[in-house]
């Protein structure tokens, strides 16, 4: 079964490590000078984190094998990848799961809203061995249906490969042990174990266990055995520097640091990392938590403590139903998700239930946030926008000619539409004059009648959608010598080729970022990722970075007591987006109200 958190530990040198499963089976394999490798061939737009992901590698283990790759790969390019342990123990980890014996079975009658995780999770045993006695649960867990949950003997107890992991504190002041000065326990790693599921089973730290256990990592032989510290004393801080998996850092003197106060955060992303099928849409994700790492390693830097969960949700409410249901997550400080609107609702639930904070950063659509005082929305959403355009249209563009042009025919349920419409209704109210024309790609195409030489032209379309509006940019365009023609333009459509040679916009993201401060961010995202930054607007690295080291930087100064002092807040560190969220009542959540007028001469 699909592991559903993503154990995260913050080091030094790379920030976040996630833990997959890597998908390492399906290519050649080489051997030379006794080490065998899988013969990767580099994908088209494919980077070394993404190949790492596949791989359960960090970009540095694959540089170590491959330096001509240091400074960039390219698509066809064939690279080495070494087998690792799980790979080359693959039969005899199978030997040695299947000569774990079963003394028995437990019937659990399955009750309401309960899934399949939850329930292995109570029995501590991995999902995969319920289906093995249980085919028929595929189709779905049916609510009073028995379920037969085997026992197994104390001393060849199966591991449970989906038990979340506490992620590990990132904190500089934390206090780290010794080894022990009695004689240490001893440990033999099972099937399926890791280095950090061994650490939470004796409560140990670590740092600890890799002192007693000098070259450990998470990918433990089976059967290896393991020293176990059994008495702890803390550590000098001069001992601290020294520490692989804390890392030391110099601390703001500006920073508060609050003592024993440790910030948890979880974010629950649409990673997808069990899919066969690569969804291109889902990198923009990674590109955010990628930002987002990039500023909780800068926080750990100011000494701020921390502890980060990851979970994929994937796409299904189902998912996010069972993601919801981990008892550590009503523990957070802030949950920072979900990313599409149809797992909004149950996160907005989530959220008041257990009175926690929680930003939805990408969708608009919103529904609770006029009556859940937990959340904030990033996105303005088209209430926002449409008081902003009415006042920009009324004040600073008072002068300009408006020109609605109405295409026949466009469902009254487009967003667009509704936009037009709502706009044309607060500008009447304002006694503010526009012009107004049907268009049809059936019938000639004139602006001629309505167009003014005198005075600059806004065209606004009655959708949002470009491929509705490019028929008529040809005709427009046309006619920029004779008329000065501006286009109200959508902030995604300016991903697109040149649509027109003037055009105005409104967008939450900052018109003109500072290139200093982009160029010294993506010089970090090149060095922690090894990849280039993905071009496009906006850029979801940058929108992760900002909207972490926002709420890190508000909840620090706030001791995780933000909501009453987010409106005198300023916030002005953002690189592509300074949010200022606001509420409508006491009892409203908050949004985003930052927005920004562009204007393009092309």
């Amino acid at each position: 079964m699909k592991k559903r958190l993503l154990c995260l530990i913050l080091t030094s040198f790379l920030i976040i490590t996630l833990t997959t499963v890597g998908q390492s089976n399906d290519y050649p394999i080489k051997k030379e000078n006794g080490i065998e490798y899988h013969v990767y061939t580099v994908q088209v737009s494919e980077g070394l984190f993404a190949i790492g992901r596949k791989f359960d590698m960090l970009p540095a283990e694959i540089i170590k094998v491959n330096p001509e790759i240091e400074k960039g790969i390219k698509a066809g390019q064939k690279i080495l990848i070494p087998l690792k342990k799980t790979d080359i123990d693959k039969k005899s980890e199978k030997s040695s799961s299947d000569n774990i014996s079963s003394i028995g079975f437990i019937e659990h009658k399955v009750e309401k809203k309960q899934t399949l995780f939850a329930i292995s999770r109570k029995y501590n045993i991995s999902q995969e061995e319920i289906g093995k006695y249980n085919p028929h649960f595929i189709k779905g867990l049916t609510v009073g249906e028995v379920l037969k949950i085997p026992k197994f003997d104390q001393e060849n107890k199966k591991v449970e490969i989906e038990k979340p992991i506490i992620a590990q504190t990132v904190n500089t002041q934390i206090k780290t042990t010794l080894e022990s000065k009695k004689n240490p326990i001893l440990h033999q790693v099972q099937p399926k174990e890791t280095l950090y599921s061994i650490c939470k089973q004796y409560k140990v730290q670590v740092a600890d266990l890799i002192k007693l256990n000098p070259g450990s990592d998470p990918q433990l032989s089976i059967g290896a055995v393991l020293k176990i510290p059994t008495e702890t004393e803390d550590l000098k801080s001069s001992d601290k520097k020294n520490d692989s998996i804390i890392a030391n850092s110099n601390v703001d003197k500006n920073s508060k640091i609050t003592d024993n106060k440790v910030i948890r955060m979880a974010y629950l992303l649409p990673l997808m990392l069990d899919s066969e099928k690569k969804d291109p849409t889902i990198e923009r994700f990674f590109d955010f938590y990628s930002g987002a790492l990039i500023a909780i390693n800068e926080a750990k830097q100011k000494g701020i403590s921390l502890e980060i969960f990851t979970y994929d949700t994937e796409k299904s409410e189902q998912m996010m139903k069972e993601v919801l249901s981990n008892p550590e997550l009503k523990t957070m400080d802030l949950i920072i998700g979900p990313a599409f609107s149809n797992q909004v609702s149950l996160v907005e639930t989530f959220a008041i239930e257990n009175k926690i904070n929680t930003l939805i950063p990408f969708t608009s659509k919103v529904s609770d946030i006029d009556s859940n005082p937990y959340l904030f929305q990033f996105n303005p959403g088209s209430k926002a926008e449409l008081e902003f355009t009415t006042d920009l249209l009324t004040g600073k563009l008072s002068k300009v000619h408006i020109i609605f042009a109405e295409i026949k025919g466009i469902n009254s349920l487009d967003e667009g539409k509704i936009w037009v419409d709502t706009l044309q209704i607060e500008l009447t109210k304002r006694r503010r004059l526009f012009s107004k024309m049907k268009i049809s790609s059936n019938d000639s195409i004139d602006f001629g009648h309505v167009l003014k030489k005198e005075t600059k032209n806004l065209v606004i379309f009655n959708t949002d959608k470009l491929t509705s509006i490019n028929p008529y940019i040809g005709y427009l365009r046309s006619r920029i010598n004779e008329f000065d023609i501006v286009l109200f333009e959508q902030y995604k459509w300016r991903n697109q080729s040149e649509i027109m040679p003037s055009g105005i916009y409104i967008s939450p993201f900052i018109l003109k970022t500072d290139s200093s401060e982009i160029k010294g961010f993506n010089e970090k995202f090149t060095q922690f990722f090894n990849k280039n930054v993905e071009v496009g607007l906006p850029r979801y690295d940058l929108l992760g970075y900002d909207l972490t080291d926002y709420f890190i930087s508000i909840m620090n100064k706030y001791d995780g007591k933000f909501p009453n002092k987010v409106g005198s807040f300023n916030y002005s560190k953002g690189i592509q987006s300074q949010p200022k969220f606001e509420r409508s009542t006491n009892n409203s959540g908050f949004t985003n109200q930052q927005l920004y007028f562009g204007e393009d001469k092309k």
